[in-house]
């Protein structure tokens, strides 16, 4: 694995300031998306995303950067760049789908990596404050596996969630894999018997076991694509694991958080009657009994990625082509427990624009990570916003 630091070559592009808003763009002559971004200890930020690398001038060796590869930026609590890096394993795929600060003020990251010899692997690493590696990890099976979300367990270790190509050849099978503290693995179940499938987001529940989300094809559903939850103990023992029926087409569950009172809020998308998409969100018990779910949209595509909670529910973000300045922008949606919008705000340009990943900020807000094509330095860029508690921007 190599890292290479970049702060010479990327830009930031801007930086609009506002009392208790701001956004910025960061980027060079080459695409790239924001897939997260963590509000750190000292009040800073860092982001994290893929640079989309062209592949026919890049790659100089099987050492070299080229493909898709990490990329992270940190910055102090003025916005200004601290450091950055692009970490590879060599010209083709690596990314960090999830990330999150430590006690020793480190990070962690998981996403997947790819080499010749190996082909496709979990991939679990851990930066210091400079961004220089402390260790990292390829595990999981001999064949491809990727992580979806990671989260740091109630011992200090780490789980991951996503998929592995089954070793029977039945395409790909729900994954969920425990580390230590130091990114060894300690065990790794597969969840097969619901069909192919994958799984997208987990959280860790108070007595210590976890739910899983994710989909599955289902024949019993047509062979759509099905979403699912899954309830595991502290081994990767399955206690249950139920579907959630009801949508008139494919549905891709994406994330979840748990609500006031202990309920649990899944969000994606699904495809209407027309065949676009729509948000789709879900309320569900922590025993897998489905409360009630919602669609949100209009005629074109809207999707949701993300999701985190709020005093007034959860805030979902994604985008929308059904509204808005341009083609797509980044829709932020509250809804509370019964799926009532609460609020509805939308950000973007001429261009295309997406959110990947919403947090609460210090003090208050959002913090929203995607990607712009109407400002920045060409192509695509990150786009990282602090938005109020209603999703908004004071500068629009």
């Amino acid at each position: 694995m190599r890292i290479g630091f970049t702060m010479i070559s990327i830009i930031l592009l801007s930086a609009a300031a506002y009392s208790d808003t701001w956004e910025q763009t960061y980027g060079t002559d080459l695409p790239e998306k924001a897939l997260f971004s963590l509000g750190t200890d000292d009040g800073g930020n860092l982001t994290c995303g893929i640079s989309i690398i062209d592949v026919s001038g890049a790659i100089l060796s099987s050492e070299s950067a080229g493909g898709i590869d990490c990329m992270i930026v940190r910055t102090d609590s003025d916005r200004e760049i601290v450091w950055t890096g692009d970490y590879f394993s060599g010209p083709w795929l690596d990314l960090a789908a999830a990330g999150l600060e430590t006690d020793d003020d480190c990070f962690v990251f998981a996403g997947v990596t790819t080499t010749v010899k190996e082909g496709q692997q979990n991939w679990i690493f851990k930066l210091d404050d400079r961004g220089e590696i402390v260790w990292e990890r390829s595990v999981g099976t001999s064949n491809d596996d990727w992580t979806y979300d990671m989260i740091q367990s109630s011992d200090g270790g780490f789980l991951l969630a996503g998929y592995v190509d089954s070793v029977a050849g039945d395409g790909k099978v729900v994954s969920i894999l425990k580390t230590d503290a130091e990114g060894n693995e300690m065990w790794n179940r597969q969840f097969g018997n619901a069909g192919t499938g994958m799984a997208e987001a987990l959280i860790e529940m108070e007595n210590g076991d976890f739910l899983i989300t994710g989909s599955v094809k289902n024949p019993d559903a047509g062979n759509n694509t099905v979403p699912f939850i899954l309830r595991i103990d502290s081994n990767g023992n399955e206690e249950w694991l139920e579907m959630i029926p009801g949508q008139t087409g494919n549905c891709y569950p994406l994330d979840m958080v748990e609500m006031t009172g202990g309920n649990i809020m899944i969000t994606g998308y699904t495809e209407s009657k027309s065949g676009n998409y729509d948000v789709w969100a879900a309320l569900v018990s922590p025993d897998g009994d489905l409360v009630d779910q919602w669609t949100y949209g209009g005629e074109m595509d809207d999707m949701a990625f993300s999701i985190t909670s709020s005093p007034d529910g959860c805030v979902i973000a994604g985008s929308t082509a059904s509204e808005g300045a341009g083609r797509m922008d980044i829709w932020l949606l509250c809804i509370d427990d019964s799926g009532e919008v609460q609020w509805s705000e939308t950000h973007g340009g001429p261009g295309n624009e997406g959110a990947e990943h919403i947090t609460p900020a210090a003090g208050g807000g959002f913090i929203v990570s995607g990607y712009t094509s109407s400002q920045g330095a060409g192509d695509v860029d990150m786009w990282v916003l602090k938005v109020d508690e209603e999703g908004r921007m004071e500068s629009e």
